[in-house]
């Protein structure tokens, strides 16, 4: 279940958490299909870390699931 968003975290104008470069590259990872360890792979982390990344963003943009992040993150214009 992603993560509600924590005090804090800077917003984007339309009022959900921004998202930082780390987390654009994720979603345009993510975007091509790759799996948790290519993507680990790809960013030069572990794939817990990668896992970690990955709910994260989804709490960011409220998406339940992979593919509904994708989906998100596509239509803000983010990827």
């Amino acid at each position: 279940m992603p993560r509600p968003p924590r005090r804090g975290d800077p917003l984007a104008a339309d009022g959900v958490p921004a998202l930082t470069d780390r987390d654009v590259e994720l979603l345009r990872y993510m975007a091509e299909g790759r799996s948790t360890s290519q993507i680990a792979a790809a960013m030069s982390v572990t794939s817990n870390t990668a896992r970690t990344r990955i709910r994260r963003v989804q709490g960011k943009l409220a998406a339940p699931g992979r593919r509904h992040v994708v989906a998100v993150a596509r239509k803000r214009g983010v990827i």
